[in-house]
């Protein structure tokens, strides 16, 4: 980065439109990264920046988060304590400008609405395939073992990487405490060998994708996920995300689910794609032929289809 200090700059910052100036000229100062090169540093690092929050941030529709904030400068290689003290000064004063409305609001504050106008109860595949056939950028499949999602999105995951689009698919790792979670969560009906039988086929169809190109990435991580995600375009100005609450036992397939538009949600959508940029981060990369043989399971045992 350049040795150029911004403070005296950021100090007469009292809009979103005059941070956004600031953040152009630290843009240009660091060769002008493009928002894709941003993002893809970002995940790398562990400092999650989406692209589109990153270009509502530089042309001045609305203020970055403080975190998202914190991240670009870090890539931008800026340390100084005071340097970023400056920043986070002129964000802050935004923040609490009459010009702005801020997302700090009590629940007393909200309008009441039915979770049924919220949550639905099932997902529906058909709809998963069409929104991955529509992705441009990237898809993110985020469960425990997929196992319905898996054999029936194939082809349409094949197709997305043969337009360039890049998947991310994280599972739970083999043989961890997570799968033994899972166990104990998924009930009797499954069994810890019915599960590891559904992640293993799924890997090993994943294997066979990854001959396909770079574009697809499996990952492996020791942590059972509170929920279910599904991400089309996370990091556009047009993205989206399915969410699906866990569930102890019962019908796995009726789940409280709901969406995302990055649009519409904001914050909320940035929170939900820091939190997969950070167990991302955290799992192993499954790198090709390293599928495990799937287990035999008893013939008596039961289960109900719909796992995640």
């Amino acid at each position: 980065m350049s040795d150029r200090s911004m403070a005296a700059e950021l100090q007469s910052v009292q809009t979103t439109e005059a941070l956004a100036g600031c953040i152009r000229n630290l843009l240009s100062l660091n060769g002008n990264l493009s928002l894709r090169e941003l993002e893809s540093w970002g995940i790398a690092h562990n400092r999650p920046m989406p692209r589109a929050s990153l270009g509502e941030a530089r042309s001045g529709v609305r203020p970055p988060g403080r975190q998202l904030l914190l991240n670009l400068l870090v890539a931008c290689d800026v340390r100084d304590e005071q340097e970023v003290s400056a920043w986070l000064d002129a964000l802050d004063r935004i923040h609490k400008s009459k010009s702005i409305q801020t997302r700090q609001r009590r629940f007393g504050d909200l309008q009441p609405v039915s979770a049924n106008r919220f949550f639905v109860e099932q997902d529906d595949l058909i709809e998963i395939s069409r929104l991955i056939q529509d992705a441009q950028d990237e898809v993110w499949l985020w469960g425990t073992t997929l196992s319905m999602h898996i054999p029936f999105l194939d082809v349409y995951l094949g197709q997305a990487l043969a337009r360039d689009v890049r998947v991310k698919v994280l599972l739970i790792r083999p043989g961890g405490a997570a799968m033994s979670m899972l166990a104990f969560r998924a009930g009797p009906a499954w069994g810890l060998k019915r599960l590891e039988e559904h992640l293993a086929i799924n890997l090993g169809l994943l294997d066979r994708r990854l001959g396909q190109g770079n574009d697809l990435e499996v990952r492996l991580v020791d942590y059972l996920p509170p929920y279910t995600l599904y991400a089309y375009d996370p990091g556009l100005d047009g993205g989206s995300m399915d969410v699906r609450l866990g569930s102890f036992g019962g019908r796995h397939e009726l789940r409280p689910t709901f969406r995302l538009i990055r649009k519409r949600e904001g914050e909320w959508f940035d929170y939900f794609y820091e939190q997969f940029t950070g167990v991302w981060n955290a799992a192993d990369r499954y790198r090709r032929g390293q599928a495990p043989e799937a287990p035999t399971h008893s013939p008596d045992s039961a289960g109900h289809s719909g796992l995640r």
